[in-house]
């Protein structure tokens, strides 16, 4: 029979997963159920004065209520144990971050147990937090911990080193030294944490349905919180949507549902929310890294000596190892005369870091390769060759202790070299386009805790035939069952399609830790090997027994013990015996784990080894980075499954560029800002490059059929092979992930010495509002936040905002004429394709008791040319038909519609709903009290908070925010008209009174867009972080000739509070042929004389420059 190893083989629940037949947790829930919601911390850093749950418990619906009360006093989670066991259940007495669970309802519905948790009287005396690492380490910190040993505010110093390092100083030519920074980035699983608690009061034990890829963490966790046995706490099958890490050990919210179930006696429903996923979930930690890299002028390198200082957040959980792993990147790759090492784990009122893909590597290696690169510059070497000459060989050790048998890292650079056609590349730079490479190793597995290095797994078949492997992890996305599937169908000589696999289920399954670390194949795989090739002996002694020959001479196959042409089928040998069902104990052998006093180990039985190479290009007019090219070349041993190798490389480089590029948890006050996948500039699928894997095979006899891991290491390489493309390509060095384009162009200013003027002093109708900006470092900003939210229409804790009232009614009127009448009424909004209304309501925003929906209104969804030339566009018109019906006509405004959001949102949303959304800074639509949100007496919070991409750098006000309709911009350069059922018309310039806000009334209805002269040629460009996403510029500028200069119209997008159109570089192009570099200098007098940037969007205005820049290349080649 055809071997199973090596073989492209369909993940066993494709079809299932693809047509919606899995159940996830969410899926399980049904009336029986309550459903649970968390009081969360609203500061980061407090005393608990009063807790009162009574009137929430007296709510209609809510059946109970936990504190810490319900907790043993002092007990936490046991994490890594000792003082790094210090995160309780609930709050008790202290709350440390902004989300910290300090309270939790069990009730009926959603809504009942989120109004209950706005009824809880809370009252918290704020204390001065530690919220960034330097604040943490100044020297009159707070203590966020006033019980932890050592140094105030670090949960963990470890200062040693490996080798010699001093005699590697002494022995170096060169030296580079850099600080970098790799910020915290959310998982951003599909599927959030969600958890069914079942509590059997009889038997005094517990069931979970639960999204882990870790049930054994799970319960242990669990298990020790209530107080009972660990086999009491019993974890039973479902599918996993996603984890990337955050699901590999307890999450914080099983406890809850679990002491829910049984404080109710009901079963219980605990699902996080999108903004819980972001702002209170475990994120991967920021790492803050001084190196320096010593080398000889040959290319040896000599020596490394690094700072670390890693944000812990406000509880330790993983921390400890996530800093170690990550210091260890410096031993594993290269070799080197030593390293010295100087790394804290410092304690910030933020939510704390946790698990994530890659654990630590990647923060290290993206200044550890960066270096090499400067190395290589410095002495005259190719940054490959260089990587060639210092890597670790096969049976070698290094210098952190691991142990390596098999390494083809130098194969994988060399593959990097040719895809890339690396050398002619380099030979004949081009300024703008650059490559760059990283390397990266990993282990499989790691013997990181009691247990880790043992792996059990079961193998069954049944009377009917049926093949079944059991093992106590779970599949979270990456296949790990087909992979145990076809080592059970190759041991016993069956197809993996006829192997099912039971996973999770603690009651049915033995004993397995999980997959983290890239343990999964190797682990679970080398105890299923076992446990299958003790079946097929089974089966082997029992067939010989009725065919008459020795056990050797039975073949297994095709589900059937065969000898010279004769055949007995697994199910006969199975019902003889009642079943058959065998179970394997592996233990790994060589592997060593970090104790105390020890600095290096072996800690895993192989390790795999990765190179990646980026081609980018950068737009130095607007600072945009592409990368044209990837190339992805790993040493994975031996490929079970290769097409899922492939899947794993090329999700994990995505990942990992998805970081590189654009992902960042921002946080202002300690609170996240961008808490959704809107706000968060993760890749969509228009943003991901070809990713091109190379599967690089060796054999490795301590892994199962020769394998080793894939599925950390591919996110280790993408950040610093991306950073070093951008400086082949510029010649800047962005040392700080993410590469936005704000960065590029303060880097490329700063090169280039270029320094843009505003005039202030010569501006007096600005002064007000930069006195007013100066003094908010100075305590007008705290002065505000302290003592005028709490008198604003929300308070100064708005997400403990009562959810908004169900809408009484909506409304389906048939004509315009009782659409205006309708929407005269009290708390009533007009509803077109609901894109923004129903946000809005999520938000607290706006919360309209009735809703009139105008998409069947008679006339509003047709498109018409008039007889003059002009046309009108239906206010309810979709963008999806704004793209299908203008691609020819005015390609600039079908180019805007198809920049706005995706594919999906598009086919719902509205041209009134564009033009008429509300603002969209993170502030305001995130639930910060801010002036706009919560009154007159409230601050701006993007004064001294986050600014960079959707606030205005051109006549800013009190509020910062800037319009976000992309319609509005090439609409207003098209001299395009808004008319309303009263017959009013009102210019798109005039439209706008602010950022987001409009001259309309309550009850005005939009009933078109008009466009005068829709044949001006016209042109759109738009900056934004991610495709779809809001702009963060956009420029359109449009002329009556396709020629020249005629009656001009250049209106920018997102970089003032409304549509900004620049009628002095107008009027100075106004007859002059199209020119690029005419349209940039005009346009750069107007930023010149108009700009009044925050300090993080300066750079906005040469974005802005620069996409102007665009715009005339684009009109001049048309």
């Amino acid at each position: 029979m055809t071997s199973q190893i090596g073989r492209n083989v369909r993940p066993l629940d494709w079809e299932a997963r693809s047509l919606g037949r899995v159940d996830y947790v969410n899926d399980l829930a049904g009336p029986e159920h309550l459903h649970a919601a968390v009081l969360r911390s609203p500061i980061p850093y407090g005393k608990i004065l009063r807790l009162d749950v009574r009137a929430a418990l007296a709510m209609p619906g809510v059946r109970g209520i936990i504190t810490a009360e319900d907790f043993p006093p002092g007990i936490t989670y046991l994490h890594r144990g000792g003082h790094m066991s210090d995160r309780p259940p609930l709050a008790s007495g202290v709350v440390r971050y902004v989300g910290q669970e300090i309270a939790a309802v069990a009730a009926d519905t959603p809504e009942q147990a989120r109004a209950a948790v706005a009824a809880i009287r809370l009252r918290l005396r704020a204390l001065r937090a530690p919220l960034t690492i330097g604040e943490a380490l100044a020297p009159r910190a707070r203590a966020l911990h006033g019980d932890r040993p050592g140094e105030r505010n670090v949960a963990m110093h470890w200062k040693s080193g490996w080798g010699d390092p001093d005699a590697g100083v002494a022995a170096a030519d060169v030296v580079v030294e850099g600080d970098f920074v790799y910020p915290s980035v959310a998982h951003a699983c599909m599927e959030p944490n969600v958890t069914l608690a079942r509590w059997d009061a009889e038997r005094g034990s517990v069931e979970l349905w639960t999204s882990t890829h870790a049930p054994y963490f799970v319960a242990k966790e669990v298990s020790h919180l209530l107080g009972i046995d660990h086999d009491k706490v019993v974890c039973r099958e479902v599918a996993t949507g996603g984890s990337f890490g955050s699901k590999s050990k307890a999450s914080e919210h099983e406890i809850l549902a679990a002491a829910l179930a049984r404080e109710t006696g009901s079963p219980v429903l605990i699902s996080l929310t999108r903004e819980e996923e972001f702002a209170s979930n475990k994120p991967r930690h920021r790492f803050e890294t001084r190196l320096r890299t010593h080398a000889d002028a040959a290319g040896n390198l000599r020596a490394f000596e690094t700072e670390v200082n890693v944000d812990n957040g406000a509880y330790s959980h993983m921390g400890s190892s996530v800093m170690r792993v990550g210091v260890i990147t410096l031993g594993s790759v290269y070799r080197a005369d030593g390293v010295r090492f100087d790394a804290r784990l410092v304690d910030t009122a933020t939510q704390p870091g946790g698990q994530y893909r890659g654990y630590g590597t990647p923060q290290v290696a993206l200044a550890m390769e960066s270096q090499l690169d400067e190395i290589a510059e410095k002495i005259g070497m190719d940054p490959i060759d260089l990587r060639v000459r210092n890597a670790v060989a096969p049976g070698t050790e290094t210098l952190c202790g691991y142990k390596v048998t098999t390494t083809r890292l130098v194969d994988c650079l060399e593959t990097v070299r040719r895809e890339l056609d690396w050398d002619v590349k380099k030979a004949a730079p081009a300024y703008g386009r650059g490559l760059g490479v990283s390397s990266a190793a990993h282990g499989s597995g790691a013997f990181a805790y009691p247990l880790a290095n043992l792996s059990e797994a079961g193998v069954d078949v049944d009377p009917d035939g049926t093949v079944r492997v059991r093992f106590g992890g779970s599949d979270a996305g990456t296949g790990q069952k087909t992979i145990l599937a076809q080592i059970a169908a190759e041991e016993l000589g069956v197809a993996p399609e006829d192997v099912e696999v039971l996973s999770m289920d603690s009651e049915r399954t033995p004993l397995d830790l999980g997959a983290w670390s890239s343990r999964a194949t190797h682990m679970s795989g080398m105890a299923t090997g076992m446990a299958a090739r003790e079946m097929a002996a089974e089966l082997r002694a029992l067939a010989a027994d009725k065919l008459g020959c020795a056990p050797a001479d039975v073949d297994l196959r095709d589900g059937a013990a065969h000898h010279e042409g004769s055949a007995i089928p697994f199910a006969d040998l199975a019902a003889a015996k009642g079943g058959l069902s065998l179970e394997s104990h592996y233990e790994l052998k060589g592997t060593e784990t970090i104790t105390p006093g020890e600095d290096k180990a072996n800690l895993s039985p192989t390790y795999s080894f990765a190179a990646h190479g980026a081609e980018v290009e950068v737009d130095v007019r607007t600072g945009e980075v592409t990368v044209v090219d990837y190339v992805a070349a790993h040493d994975v041993g031996r490929a079970i499954n290769p097409v899922m190798v492939e899947g794993q490389i090329i999700g994990g480089a995505v990942h990992g560029l998805g970081a590189a590029l654009g992902e960042e948890l921002i946080r202002t006050d300690g609170r996240v800002v961008n808490p959704a996948y809107l706000n968060y500039a993760m890749p969509r699928a228009a943003d991901v490059p070809e990713v091109r894997p190379f599967i690089i095979e060796s054999h490795d006899d301590a892994g199962p059929y020769g394998a080793k891991s894939i599925g950390e290491i591919p996110i280790v390489p993408p950040g610093a092979a991306v950073a070093n493309a951008v400086y082949d390509a510029v010649g800047v060095r962005i040392r700080e992930l993410p590469i936005t384009p704000d960065k590029v162009l303060r880097a490329l200013a700063e090169k280039e010495g270029r320094v843009r003027d505003h005039r202030l002093p010569r501006r007096p109708g600005r002064w007000w509002i930069a006195s007013m900006r100066a003094a908010y470092p100075f305590g007008l900003h705290a002065a505000l936040d302290r003592w005028g939210t709490p008198f604003g229409r929300q308070g100064r804790h708005p997400a403990r905002r009562k959810p908004a009232a169900a809408v009484a009614e909506i409304l389906r009127p048939a004509t315009v004429a009782a659409a205006c009448e309708a929407l005269a009424g009290k708390d009533t909004a007009a509803i077109g394709g609901g894109t923004d209304l129903l946000l809005q309501r999520r938000q607290g925003l706006a919360e309209p008791a009735r809703m009139v929906s105008t998409a069947r209104l008679p006339g509003l969804r047709d498109i018409i040319e008039e007889a003059d030339g002009s046309v009108v566009i239906g206010a309810a018109v979709t963008l999806t038909e704004v793209i299908e019906r203008f691609a020819d006509a005015v390609p600039a405004l079908a180019e805007a519609a198809a920049s706005i959001a995706s594919p999906q949102i598009r086919n719902a949303a509205t041209v009134a709903g564009n033009l008429l959304q509300a603002k969209r800074c993170w502030f305001f639509r995130n639930d910060f009290p801010c002036y706009k949100r919560n009154g007159v007496l409230s601050p701006c919070y993007a004064i001294l908070g986050d600014h960079r991409f959707y606030h205005a750098a051109v006549d800013g006000h009190r509020c910062q925010a800037v319009t976000p309709s992309d319609l509005a911009t090439v609409l207003a350069a098209l001299d395009a008209v808004v008319e309303l059922a009263d017959g009013r018309r009102i210019p798109i310039g005039e439209l706008y009174s602010g950022p987001g806000e409009t001259v309309l009334k309550a009850a005005d209805l939009v009933v078109a867009v008009r466009l005068p002269e829709p044949g001006r040629a016209c042109v759109f460009e738009k900056l934004a972080l991610y495709a779809g996403d809001f702009a963060a510029v956009a420029v359109a500028a449009s002329s009556r000739s396709g020629e020249r200069w005629d009656d001009p119209r250049i209106v920018f997008g997102a970089l003032a509070p409304t549509p900004w159109r620049v009628t002095g570089a107008e009027a100075a192009l106004a007859g002059t042929p199209f020119a690029a570099s005419a349209l940039r200098a005009a346009v750069d007098v107007e930023l010149t004389a108009h700009g009044h940037p925050l300090p993080g969007n300066a750079w906005k205005l040469d974005a802005a420059a620069g996409l102007a820049e665009r715009a005339g290349e684009r009109l001049a080649g048309a």
